[in-house]
């Protein structure tokens, strides 16, 4: 029992239970529709009328009212098929204790897509009590709507209070990602007025794992609350996506007697390109009662490799004034820990807990799937003056992949140009094979392209890159000479795993020109006899050495004694060489004085349609 507080009569216990209220919300299927997350309306916090105290009944003490805050500002955002988890951290409007804590009403009637615990309570309620309730929204569809949390307590004057909603919060489901901004440690900072400092760490993350772009910190770091500070003049992050790769550093070590909450603005590009803006809430409060704060290492997200990966987590349990706290156990048993989570044992408990290493919990995440999510370890303890006390850990976590860059090209298969043409234009888009997150990649051969290939930039990265077409290389091609070959473009990258990774992509490439075929007969001419049997093979090349191609002769009017092994002639292509050879027959039965002449028609290395002739002088006698 504290300074200040007398026992409860059974009356007024009586009163407590029966004046609980119920839990509330209006959403898509509610009465009210709340209006959306960006509007005036948003956490609202209970501070109901002082009261007298009991007239004549000795009680002493302050008539003080719950502070609600959550860890989102006032209005909440999530895309669709993403999930975030949301702190309310609650605390005493004037810094007194507040006991017999419990949020009202069944917390299993959330509205759509919110989850949490079943009930929620608190023995004690005020600067480093450590009551903070989690709750996850993951939303299957389009929604908004309104969270509201009932209350009930006893105030430090000894008398219940059931106050109604202490929090109220607009939230909404929306298609478009989400910058999700999680505080390290979670809940309530605290640290000791002139003699003690707390390190905070915010962590920013997509709740999709699409990129986000061109975040920046709208708060001013050099105007932050007093005892708040930061070796950052200001946070700018082109890129956001999973991990800890956009991380704010801050301490807070007060001076004076403090409580209030730092709330950080901030603003970013969506993956459609939109323009957002979101809000962190930092409660904190100076304080002198030994507190049991966790540290896990390492720091942000806790990343592992599916099926093959793994990662150790220490979790260092210390007091934030040195002062001595006992009696330390984890709420849960660590036979209840998310999929992929181990410990080596089934609970954990330390008698005492003050300064350094001395109590650490350590865990192993080893992920047999891909996901992600946040690890809640709530904890129990008696701090340095006696009283009972609580607090919570949230840990980030997601599975990563070895996952690997490719390179499309359009058009596919070998390249084409004509010769001294305006050129034949070619993308190459990068991609991952499996639509997880690749970043810094960088192509490294752009200096050395072969003679008429360019690129507009001299070179090539992408921050990010997933699927789509986000991450594309333009290139030109455009020959002043003949020539073929193969391109062939080197990049490097970091895959999902943040391991480096190098690679190769070969373009096939040749020159055309409007080039001729042209025909020649062996022998060019014939002067036989009578009764003779003689060939005749005409060969067909291009002039220029480069590719034609459908060549096509109709051979059915041949004159008389001319024959072919066929009435139609054809060659799919035709270069230089004997590739393409047409053998005809002169057998003459009678005199004769004439020119065979017949016409064949091709593409050529242009894609031109064109046409030809063949001419034979020959003559027979007797």
């Amino acid at each position: 029992m504290r300074p200040g507080q007398r026992l409860l009569p059974l009356s007024m216990l009586a009163l407590l239970t029966l004046s609980a209220c119920g839990f509330g919300t209006t959403g898509t299927g509610g009465v009210a529709t709340a209006p959306p997350p960006d509007s005036s309306s948003g956490a609202t916090t209970s501070s109901p009328p002082p009261k007298a105290a009991a007239g004549g009944s000795g009680v002493t003490g302050t008539d003080n009212a719950v502070a609600a805050s959550a860890s989102v500002g006032s209005a909440l955002m999530v895309a669709v098929g993403a999930s975030q988890t949301i702190v309310v951290t609650f605390t005493s409007n004037d810094g007194l204790m507040l006991s017999g804590f419990a949020v009202s009403g069944s917390l299993g009637l959330l509205p759509p897509g919110w989850s949490g615990p079943s009930t929620f309570t608190c023995s004690a309620v005020g600067p480093g009590s450590g009551c903070a309730l989690n709750l996850t929204y993951a939303p299957l569809a389009t929604d908004r709507g309104t969270l509201t949390l009932n209350c009930v307590y006893i105030d430090n004057a000894g008398l219940p209070r059931t106050p109604g909603p202490c929090l109220t919060l607009s939230y909404a489901a929306a298609m478009p990602n989400n910058v999700v901004a999680t505080v390290s440690p979670a809940g309530e900072i605290d640290a000791i007025a002139g003699s003690s400092k707390q390190s905070v760490n915010v962590n920013f993350t997509s709740d999709d794992g699409s990129a986000i772009t061109n975040l920046t910190l709208a708060t001013s770091l050099a105007a932050l609350p007093a005892g708040w500070s930061s070796s950052a003049t200001g946070l700018s992050c082109p890129v956001v996506s999973t991990g800890s790769g956009c991380q704010l550093a801050l301490q807070f070590a007060p001076t004076a007697r403090a409580a209030g909450v730092l709330a950080l603005n901030y603003g970013y590009v969506d993956s459609s390109g939109a323009s957002r803006s979101g809000t962190i809430n930092i409660p904190f409060a100076s304080a002198s009662m030994g507190t049991v704060r966790a540290s896990v290492s390492p720091t942000g997200q806790i990343n592992a490799v599916e099926t093959t990966g793994s990662q150790a987590v220490a979790i260092t349990f210390t007091t934030d004034d040195g002062n001595a706290a006992t009696g330390l156990s984890l709420a849960a048993d660590l036979t209840a820990l998310p999929s992929g989570w181990s410990s080596a044992s089934k609970s954990f408990s330390c008698d005492s807990v003050s300064t350094g290493n001395g109590c650490q919990l350590q865990l192993q995440y080893a992920p047999t799937t891909l996901g992600g999510g946040s690890l809640a370890l709530r904890y129990n303890y008696v701090d340095s003056s006696g009283a009972a006390n609580s607090g919570l850990l949230n840990v980030p976590y997601s599975a990563t992949t070895n996952d690997t860059v490719t390179g499309a090209v359009s058009p596919s298969g070998e390249v084409v140009a004509m010769l001294a043409s305006a050129g034949q234009p070619v993308s190459v888009t990068f991609t991952t094979d499996d639509s997880r997150l690749a970043t810094a990649l960088q192509v490294t051969s752009l200096g050395a392209l072969p003679a008429g290939w360019s690129s507009a930039a001299s070179s090539f990265t992408c921050g990010v890159l997933t699927t789509g077409s986000a991450c594309q290389l333009m290139l030109l091609f455009a020959p002043t000479a003949i020539d073929s070959g193969t391109l062939t473009l080197n990049y490097s990258y970091l895959n999902n795993a943040g391991e480096a990774k190098t690679a190769s992509l070969g373009i096939p490439y040749r020159t055309t020109s409007n080039d001729n075929v042209v025909a020649a007969p062996n022998p060019v001419s014939l002067a036989v006899a009578v009764g003779s049997s003689n060939g005749v093979a005409v060969t067909f090349n291009t002039d220029d050495g480069n590719l034609a191609g459908a060549l096509t002769a109709d051979l059915t009017a041949l004159p008389a004694d001319w024959s072919a092994a066929s009435g139609t002639f054809t060659c799919a292509a035709v270069s230089v060489g004997n590739g393409c050879q047409l053998s005809l027959t002169y057998a003459p039965t009678a005199a004769a004085n004439a020119v065979l002449s017949f016409g064949f028609s091709y593409t050529n290395g242009a894609g031109a349609m064109k046409t030809g002739t063949v001419s034979i002088p020959y003559s027979a006698s007797p």
